[in-house]
């Protein structure tokens, strides 16, 4: 027993007019016995509105209470509590707090002969009103017990009149057709009070309208009404987790809305011991219910909660799957924290010492704002005295997951908006948190382009489908098949890239761009043609020498990978990162009303699994490297230099340091690989140049050029900078030579992912240190944007070519000029260095 609670003026106000309807429709029915429907279904129905936590239960207990033995004619209660789990809190309550009325149970106690005035019954609805066992069983009479219906007659044969209080109306009668029927056909009630925290509900609506009843007594109870007298928390918090995309990556989202609570949770501990209030407050946590054959959410969530730290011990579970039978006591249980349950449960149960609530359920409609949320809004006993007086306990804190773990901003948004509207009217205060807030997405959006077309000509069908060969969107195979099938390859390939927004060609060569050249769209097949002879007395080499990458056999040998895993491990800081189990975020909080700001610094779990899965295609990079050897290697080696530098660890640290090196520091795994594949790759020569060059007729000369003209096939920029050597009248251009990408005399390099890279052009500079005075020059159409910045480019970007040094970039500056490109590490990015300059070539 807890002592017989004062009621508030607000409450006595409601029991009083309560009690005084009850009083007034009985006596009408006592004087005009003949109209007793009539008067029902026109003055006998009271609708008490009421928010979450002012007291409900205690003022219809009160009200019932208060007309016991003043009326003209005993009266029995039916009273019907929505969900199983809230009738035995109902029960201890009116056993607590009104001692006048008498409780009985219909499962065991149905004699009408023992009735008399005050009498209780409380139950739900699918225990009388439902095609189930035990319905079934309340509604046949037996040898000893009359049935619920046959108990009902005999009252009313005997004197007593028939009221229903039916608590929480606004989920009893939604899609509920029998209980509806039982209502007007077997309860035929002549008083009813229904009791609701949300009175424009259109399901109750409908019933009234069915059952034909009118409500002329609504007593409304306003929130500020449960504020002022110490039964409502004056605020309410409400969060919803949101991190920049990068970090998102690595954060499960449900983990860190369980951390933002759990970390409330922790600080509303610590300020009720400052207070002296010998109080553990409860944290509540709504999972999503089961799918048949799919994993437990409750087993998912509790795992979670023990990961970030919740003693097993301090968790309670309680949902239909795994119903406790001492639920009613769970919230006043100190030893118990934190209660993970579903939404059927989550209706009404009292939970005074709960102030923070985390929501892991996708969907959250009007049922979540006006209850679950209204779990959290009750004051606690212990804490009235101080109330209003302390801001971090006067508040309520709810943690809502991303949709779409979950569905993005724009859905985030949309359900934050919802929660504002189902919980208004529950709240004065409604405050926002908000974890390292991503910058808005950019308005509008870019136009699709038009698909691609089959080429038009020969020569456009060889440029295309060069291109898509080096970027690796056509097998190189498709250079020996039929013309058609090479067309459908085309188009396939660039709309792929078209998919990746990345450009798959430069401008078309401009009939300008060099006096008397074609533009290359017009070249026909059927060309006349002419053989060019190579100029060896330019000094132009028989052959040019290429790279040949390692053996097959060598990526997957030890001493490769042992070579790739040290200088990953080093290189990307990875020991250090053995030790990261944390991301630091901000927790923002803003009151949207007063303006005030606070801000709390929170630690959230990095998730192995996430970042795992996100580092998955970070090491599949190079076809030749198997992904699970090189993460063997590298296990291995950071394992060794950990213990050398007495790190504590396990293996899931290991992997997780692993992950994140390869996602936060792609360059240092690259790096590595290339380095090793310049260890093991070798140099020879390549196929001799072609002696003589056939190519078409009437092509323009070339002074410099090694076969005397500037041959077809250039695109505009290609041109154009062929064209700035052979006008070099300094004497350090000795040759320039146009290779065609992926042919055998062309000197190739050996990239990072085993991929062959062909400079565009080939130049022998005088004076230059390297064999045969070589130098390679790589020519992009775009010096800012467009495909200059795709990862293969950072990748050709970043290699040399053993025996000719560091390829050259080159690309048409804004005022026309050729520019000189350089790699810049710091920003892992190809930018505009200085103007061209043949000079730069003799550099090595």
């Amino acid at each position: 027993m807890s002592g017989r609670h004062a009621l508030a003026g607000f409450q006595a106000q409601a029991v009083e007019a309560m009690a005084g309807t009850i009083r007034q429709v009985m006596g009408d029915m006592a004087a005009r016995p003949a109209d007793a429907g009539t008067i029902a279904r026109q003055a006998g129905t009271i609708l008490l509105q009421a928010p979450t936590g002012s007291g409900k239960t205690l003022m219809l207990g009160r009200a019932l209470e208060a007309v016991t033995g003043s009326l003209p004619e005993p009266m029995v209660w039916l009273w019907f509590a929505p969900f199983a789990g809230l009738v035995a809190q109902t029960r201890d309550a009116l056993a607590d707090q009104c001692p006048a009325l008498r409780l009985r149970d219909l499962s065991v106690d149905r004699e009408a002969a023992t009735a008399r005035d005050g009498d209780v019954f409380v139950q739900t609805w699918a225990s009388v009103a439902a095609n189930n066992k035990d319905a079934r069983k309340v509604r046949r009479t037996r040898e000893d017990a009359l049935s619920l219906d046959a108990m009902l007659e005999t009252l009313r044969e005997e004197g007593f009149r028939i009221g229903v209080v039916i608590d929480e109306a606004h989920i009893a009668f939604r899609n509920a057709t029998e209980a509806t029927r039982f209502y007007l056909e077997v309860l035929k009630p002549d008083v009813t009070l229904l009791a609701t925290a949300t009175p424009k509900d259109e399901q109750l609506e409908k019933f009234l309208g069915v059952a034909k009843l009118a409500v002329p007594n609504r007593v409304t109870v306003s929130r500020a009404d449960a504020v002022r007298a110490g039964l409502n928390k004056r605020g309410l918090m409400l969060g919803i987790v949101r991190f920049g995309e990068d970090v998102e990556k690595l954060i499960d989202i449900e983990t860190a809305a369980l951390t933002a609570g759990w970390t409330q949770h922790g600080r509303l501990k610590e300020r009720l011991a400052e207070r002296g209030i010998g109080l553990t407050p409860l944290m509540l946590v709504q999972v999503e219910d089961e799918v048949q054959g799919g994993p437990d959410p409750v087993e998912r969530v509790k795992a979670k909660l023990i990961e970030i730290g919740v003693p097993e011990a301090a968790i309670a579970v309680h949902t239909s799957g795994q119903p406790d039978a001492n639920f009613h006591t769970l919230a006043y249980d100190p030893s118990r924290e934190v209660l993970i349950f579903k939404m059927a449960v989550a209706t009404g149960f009292d939970a005074p010492r709960a102030w923070t609530l985390v929501s892991v359920r996708p969907n959250r409609g009007r049922d979540f704002g006006m209850q679950v949320v209204g779990r959290i809004m009750r004051v606690h006993g212990a804490v009235r005295p101080i109330h209003g007086t302390d801001a971090l306990l006067d508040r309520g804190y709810v943690f809502l997951t991303d949709g779409e773990v979950q569905q993005g901003l724009e859905a985030a948004a949309r359900e934050l908006d919802a929660v504002q509207h189902s919980i208004r009217g529950i709240t004065d205060e409604l405050d926002v948190v908000d974890y390292a807030v991503a910058p808005p997405s950019p308005p509008g959006g870019v136009a699709e382009p038009p698909p691609p077309q089959p080429p038009a000509s020969s020569e456009e069908r060889q440029l295309r489908l060069n291109a898509l060969i080096e970027r690796g969107l056509v097998p190189l195979a498709v250079a020996s098949m039929p013309e058609s099938v090479q067309d459908r390859a085309i188009v396939a390939g660039e709309a792929v890239g078209l998919a990746s927004e990345t450009p798959l060609f430069g401008e078309a060569l401009p009939s300008h761009a060099v006096p008397g050249v074609e533009p290359a769209a017009r070249v026909v097949v059927g060309r006349r043609e002419r053989a060019y002879p190579l100029r060896r007395e330019l000094g132009v080499p028989e052959r040019l020498l290429a790279e040949t990458p390692p053996a097959p056999e060598t990526y997957g040998s030890e001493a490769f990978l042992r070579l790739v895993a040290r200088g990953f491990v080093e290189k990307g800081d990875l020991v250090r990162l053995v030790a990261r189990r944390r991301q630091a975020a901000h927790l923002s909080l803003r009151d949207l009303f007063l303006g005030d700001e606070e801000r709390m610094q929170l630690n959230v779990r990095l998730s192995n699994r996430r970042i795992a899965d996100e580092a998955q295609g970070a090491f599949q990079f190079n076809d030749s490297i198997d992904p699970r050897l090189l993460k063997r290697a590298v296990l291995a080696e950071l394992r060794g230099q950990a213990e050398a530098e007495g790190v504590d660890f396990d293996e899931a640290d290991l992997r997780r340091a692993m992950d994140l090196g390869a996602l936060k520091r792609p360059e240092a795994l690259t790096d590595s690989v290339r380095e090793a594949v310049a260890r093991f790759r070798t140099v020879e020569p390549a196929s001799p140049i072609p002696d003589p060059l056939v190519d078409s007729d009437g092509l323009p000369t070339g002074r410099l050029a090694a076969h005397g003209v500037f041959p077809s096939g250039m695109n505009g920029p290609e041109a154009g900078f062929a064209a700035f050597l052979d006008e070099d009248d300094s004497g350090t251009i000795l040759w320039w030579l146009r290779m065609v990408h992926n042919t055998p005399w062309a000197g190739r390099i050996i990239l990072t992912n085993g991929r062959s890279f062909f400079p565009d052009f080939a130049i022998g500079v005088r004076g230059r240190g390297t064999r045969d005075q070589v130098a390679l020059v790589e020519i992009k159409d775009d010096g800012v944007d467009g495909r200059l910045h795709s990862d293969e480019n950072s990748l050709k970007a970043q290699v040399q070519h053993q025996k000719y040094g560091k390829p050259f970039w080159a690309a048409k500056g804004p005022g026309g000029a050729f520019e000189r490109l350089e790699w810049n590490p710091g920003l892992r990015r190809i930018q505009a260095a200085d103007r061209f300059k043949v000079e730069t070539l003799i550099l090595v």
